[in-house]
């Protein structure tokens, strides 16, 4: 009795040092992934891979300081005569010791400082991601946009002569086959003019820009563009935005910042099925609401009534958002939608981010301006009886976003499942425009979804800040290295920077677009899945995912126009956890045909095509 009485005093003391050890354990050591060391299970990691990877473009995108501009002009500025010297406060460009004329003032500064995008894209169907970037140089150096192709095993080469090399003063790009023809197309913005150029199939293309718009191409300044099937016709139709407006603006503005021009109109194109389109601007009741300084416009079926809806992302204008009434024509809603804020919104993107079944929306906005995060909380009543609502709400729940993107100005958003782990994790590209604020290098920031909508801050701990502080500005995404895991590129704006004590600095690094490498040592499952249609538009965008998987419940779009002036790899992913089996995935395709498929194994890249009962598997 003694003996056992003696051996529970003593297991008893064992343990309690064991739980003190613990205990001490836990205090030097928190349970938090943010304290993991870089790369080990379960936390979030990227790394900078653009010296391996081959992709050597620059944004080349010289700038004066404002500081160095002056302040005011006299007399009328328009888009055909801009031939005005600041001659009020006979300030000075100190590179060249000379007053600027305003198109010298508009090319070199308003123009290049909200830099330009990129997309990924299958131009050669090879079934991997190749990727095209837009520089916004222009023809005065002969700086063309460029397409690399994607070799494998991480690597990239610079194509030439494709036909889809461009020396305008590039603004975004967008991926569609508009033709239905199997291949994808590239449509080009740019200041005073935008590109459509057709994929050959042969690994080139051609410029069909006349051809496709026999009305003519505006002289204009166009932002971001976005495709989708607006009246379900079974091809896909055009929206392009227009941004300044220099013939618009009160006389002895300041000419610093967007706000002192009034806005061009954004154009809706209907696809006639020929190769051709049609400008219906005013005939579908977008123009009234659409001449705000645009910057990114989009395409998706908010209120889920089979027909796309557009928002608009403004610059310094209240956003815009029309409902497709189905009838050929769009309804104002900008107000009642609860989007209609007036900061200078940049980027979009559009996820399910509380896994509730309906279409968050993430823009991006100006320094001292939060970006927004807005959760659509009804789609299913309807003001009229006919037409169903569209109503958002902004979150607060996530103060740590709002703390730290209030003082960086960010523009490409992204809002993708960097960890598998099944909910979307948010990444914001950042960089200032010049150096009245201080240096106008900022790093970028992102942010771990913790599976409840609530964001947490992983910049430091994600690897993102090794690049360095840049001019940052788009944000595309793919696994371009077919691993299962999101990878990202990022454009950088201009090589001449400022430091913040007024010097003009040359960093090798400044305008050198950055590739990050997933290398997240997570073990969780994923799948990839890529559709096309059949009646509906043979890109399948409009289509929604769902998907089911150990109890748990997705749901992503296809969409174009996503990000700030770029385009997403045309695929959808899905982080699966620890699950072992997709228990069920639902596509529900724009032309309103819903199918089922069941017991799909993860860690695949699997086809779709409308209509037909089996699918395929791609890797």
């Amino acid at each position: 009795m003694i003996f056992i009485l003696y051996g529970y005093v003593m297991f008893n003391t064992i343990m309690n040092q064991a739980l003190k050890w613990c205990l001490v354990c836990l205090l030097i050591i928190p349970l938090n992934k943010n304290n993991l060391v870089n790369g080990m299970d379960g936390q979030i990691y990227l790394v900078d891979k653009t010296n391996d990877s081959g992709i050597d473009f620059v944004h080349y995108a010289p700038r004066p300081r404002w500081c160095e501009i002056g302040p005011s002009v006299v007399g009328a500025a328009t888009n055909e005569g801009l031939n005005l010297v600041f001659e009020e406060e006979r300030e000075f460009w100190k590179s060249n010791d000379r007053l600027l004329t305003l198109d010298e003032f508009a090319n070199i500064h308003l123009i290049k400082m909200n830099g330009s995008g990129g997309a990924w894209i299958d131009y050669d169907l090879d079934e991997d991601w190749d990727l095209y970037l837009v520089n916004c140089q222009g023809e005065e150096n002969n700086i063309t946009n460029t397409l690399y192709e994607n070799i494998g095993n991480g690597r990239f080469i610079r194509t030439s002569n494709t036909g889809s090399e461009d020396v305008g003063e590039g603004m975004s790009v967008s991926v569609a086959d508009y033709d239905n023809d199997g291949d994808p197309d590239l449509f080009v913005t740019n200041y005073g003019d935008f590109k459509l150029f057709r994929n050959n199939g042969n690994k080139t293309f051609s410029d069909v820009s006349s051809i496709a718009f026999p009305e003519g191409i505006k002289d204009s300044w166009y932002g971001g563009s976005t495709w989708g099937d607006y009246d379900l016709d079974g091809d896909l139709d055009l929206y392009v935005a227009g941004y300044v407006d220099f013939s618009r603006r009160p006389q002895y503005t300041n000419l610093r910042f967007p706000m002192d021009f009034g806005g061009l109109p954004n154009t809706i194109y209907r696809n006639n099925g020929d190769g051709t389109f049609k400008d219906l601007t005013s005939e579908l009741n977008v123009l009234s609401d659409a001449s705000r300084k645009s910057m990114q416009v989009l395409f998706h079926d908010f209120n889920e009534d089979g027909f796309p809806d557009i928002f608009v992302a403004n610059d310094t204008d209240a956003n815009g958002f029309y409902l497709n009434q189905g009838n050929g024509t769009f309804k104002v809603f900008s107000g009642p939608s609860g989007l209609s804020t007036t900061d200078g919104s940049m980027g979009i993107e559009i996820g399910d981010i509380n896994n509730d079944g309906l279409s968050d929306i993430v823009y991006t906005n100006y320094a001292a301006e939060v970006n927004a995060i807005a959760y659509l909380i009804d789609n299913k009543s309807s003001n009229d009886g006919k037409l169903r609502n569209a109503v958002f709400t902004q979150n607060f729940d996530s103060p740590m976003i709002h703390k730290l993107s209030w003082p960086k100005i960010s523009w490409g958003p992204g809002l993708f499942d960097l960890d598998n782990d099944g909910d979307l994790d948010l990444f914001f590209a950042n960089g200032h425009l010049n150096s009245v604020s201080g240096d106008n290098r900022q790093s970028n920031l992102l942010f771990e979804n913790n599976g409840n909508g609530l964001y947490k801050d992983i910049s430091s701990s994600s690897g993102i800040l090794e690049a360095g502080q840049r001019i940052h500005r788009s944000a595309m995404f793919a696994d371009y290295d077919d691993d299962g895991k999101i990878d990202m590129f990022i454009t950088v704006n201009g090589q001449q920077i400022e430091d913040g004590k007024g010097n003009t600095v040359f960093d090798p690094n400044q305008g050198r677009g950055i590739l990050f490498q997933n290398q997240s040592k997570t073990k969780n499952n994923w799948i990839k899945i890529r559709l096309e249609g059949n009646q509906s538009n043979r890109d399948a965008f409009g289509t929604a995912v769902s998907l089911i998987s150990n109890k748990i419940k997705q749901k992503q779009f296809l969409i174009s126009g996503e990000g700030y002036f770029s385009s997403h790899a045309k695929e959808l992913y899905f982080g699966l956890g620890q699950s072992n089996m997709i228990d069920n995935i639902q596509i529900k395709w724009p032309n309103g045909l819903i199918q089922t498929f069941k017991d799909i194994l993860p860690n695949q890249t699997i086809y779709f095509t409308e209509g037909e009962e089996s699918y395929s598997k791609i890797r």
